[in-house]
């Protein structure tokens, strides 16, 4: 294994959440290099390498692509999935972010005015609590509080660059935030060890 530096990003004063967390974070992670952002409470069977390999790919994609005409600069790349669950985020026919819906309640949000959702040409998936950003995310974090949801970032500038889908079909994921989830995790584990 080869040398590795740990450093930490102290929220013990106040919490920030997710965006608000890498916001505070950004002296740790600046240096050009994409980065892994992974919810703790959660397990599951993706393949990190494959995932962060993916996100450099597409970035690189998009990068040549910008080459032939104005193309917005791809700044993170989220895990979804199929699954079932009430709240939405929404992406366009190239699997790009283009909003959230809570379908219980029919709330729909999404910095594109003209978004119809449902609609033949929007897709949904369930977030996976996984997300791997470029280092440019963080000029886009400029004018955002100290504290603030990660989703309500991701929102607020899909307009402005790319915000990509990474589909998982057989994405098997466990929330293990919860006392009562602590047996399922250790069947979770060992089943994915075998």
């Amino acid at each position: 294994m080869k040398d590795m530096k740990i450093s930490f990003s102290d929220e013990s004063e106040e919490l920030l959440e997710t965006g608000g967390g890498i916001k505070k974070a950004e002296a740790l992670l600046i240096g050009g290099e994409a980065f892994l952002v992974h919810n703790v409470d959660i397990l599951s069977n993706l393949d990190l390498k494959e995932f962060y390999d993916f996100h450099l790919k597409s970035a690189m994609e998009n990068e040549a692509a910008n080459g032939e005409e104005n193309v917005p600069e791809l700044v993170a790349t989220l895990l979804v999935s199929g699954r079932r669950t009430s709240r939405y985020l929404l992406f366009d026919r190239n699997d790009f972010l283009v909003g959230w819906t809570n379908e219980d309640t029919g709330e729909l949000r999404s910095p594109y005015k003209n978004l119809e959702y449902p609609s033949s040409g929007i897709k949904k998936y369930a977030f996976g609590g996984v997300h791997v950003m470029s280092a440019s995310i963080f000029k886009y974090m400029e004018s955002f509080p100290e504290a603030f949801p990660i989703m309500d970032f991701y929102l607020a500038i899909c307009h402005k660059c790319r915000i990509k889908a990474y589909v998982k079909d057989n994405l098997r994921l466990i929330d293990v935030g919860k006392l009562d989830s602590l047996e399922r995790a250790e069947a979770f584990l060992r089943q994915n060890q075998q």
